[in-house]
């Protein structure tokens, strides 16, 4: 704004100067109003460029953030890489999250809510790929855009997806078994909630990996709902019905980390046992020795890239439609500085 004020007092004093010099022969008199008004239309141009310019970059921009439970330490730590990004940039950040993982209609009533309070625009991770549709496309109809956060909507009004490869995961995952049994071995999979996406590409992603390795079979597989609790359950039944499974893939923390519980009570240390999200207590397990290895995606970046890039749209107008966020393969000798990042946002 100072900037601005100080053009126009440069303004008013080209414009008096120049009147002031015009007090000549009458054709030199208007020669020289015609030079000063030129010089004053240009002022007057680049003032009204200083004027847009900071009128975007003081707008008040207000982004609504729909995720899943915050008890799962993973959509805690995007909430807090989200609020920090958003302090950071100078945006307001409204971030919900539901009481169970997979509460789609708390998630629908956040989304109505936000869309009636009328913010710039709105991320979502769905608990659930059909079920949110409707509100979303009801927000888009409203004039708010809506980016899609780590699993599929099935809607194409979505201006951008952000969040890891899943299929890519699974892959890791299994390669990953693949190599510690040199190719030959029993192995098992604990399943999250069925009929979400990201189940289906972890699963997928694993099984036709699993597939390329004819000495490997699956023996076993239960469905844990994502829930550490269940996970343990699941493993004890595997264990009762296959003691001869050698691995153990589960496709979130929270479910390897209940496995690791049920397969310590039966003293089943020689279970090679991985993890997929990334989760902290799952990279100290790593770090432990409690689990073998666990498939890092980054919630923090997931957070962050909601703001960053849902404020550059804002902005510009421009997004990527997929915008990828990376995995790594957490082992004992690279899990610290993994474990670093969630310390540093103070878990």
């Amino acid at each position: 704004m100072k900037k601005i004020l100080l053009w126009l007092m440069v303004i008013l004093m080209i414009a008096s100067f120049s009147l002031a010099g015009c007090k000549a022969a009458p054709a030199e008199e208007a020669e020289a109003a015609e030079e000063a008004a030129e010089e004053v239309e240009e002022a007057a141009e680049e003032v009204a460029e200083e004027v847009e310019e900071e009128a975007v970059a003081e707008e008040d921009y207000t982004i609504g953030i729909v995720l899943k439970s915050f008890q799962n330490p993973f959509w805690l730590m995007a909430k807090t890489a989200a609020e920090d990004k958003a302090e950071e940039l100078g945006v307001n950040v409204i971030v919900l999250g539901t009481t169970e993982e997979g509460n789609y209609d708390e998630q629908v009533a956040h989304i109505e809510d936000l869309t009636t309070r009328g913010v710039d625009l709105i991320v979502v991770v769905p608990a659930e790929a059909s079920a949110l549709v409707p509100a979303v496309e009801e927000a888009v109809e409203a004039g708010i855009p809506v980016i899609n956060l780590d699993s599929p909507i099935e809607t194409d009004k979505v201006i951008s997806f952000i969040g890891s490869d899943n299929v890519v995961g699974g892959n890791m995952a299994a390669e990953y078994i693949a190599e510690q049994l040199s190719g030959e071995g029993k192995v098992a999979v604990l399943r999250g909630r069925l009929g979400n996406p990201v189940e289906l590409q972890r699963y997928t992603g694993f099984t036709e990996k699993l597939a390329e390795y004819p000495g490997l079979e699956l023996v076993a597989e239960g469905v844990a709902n994502w829930e550490a609790d269940e996970g343990y359950t699941v493993m004890e039944d595997f264990l009762t019905a296959h003691p001869e499974i050698q691995a153990v893939f589960a496709e979130s923390d929270r479910m390897i980390l209940g496995a690791a519980g049920a397969a310590e009570a039966a003293g089943r240390d020689d279970i090679i046992m991985v993890g997929l999200d990334g989760i902290v207590e799952a990279l100290r397990a790593v770090q432990d020795g409690d689990i073998a290895a666990d498939v890092a995606q980054r919630p923090d970046l997931m957070g962050a890239y909601a703001v960053e890039y849902g404020l550059k749209y804002l902005e510009t107008g421009e997004i990527d439609e997929v915008i990828t966020t990376p995995m790594t393969l957490a082992l004992p000798d690279n899990v610290d500085p993994l474990i670093d990042a969630w310390e540093a946002l103070g878990f």
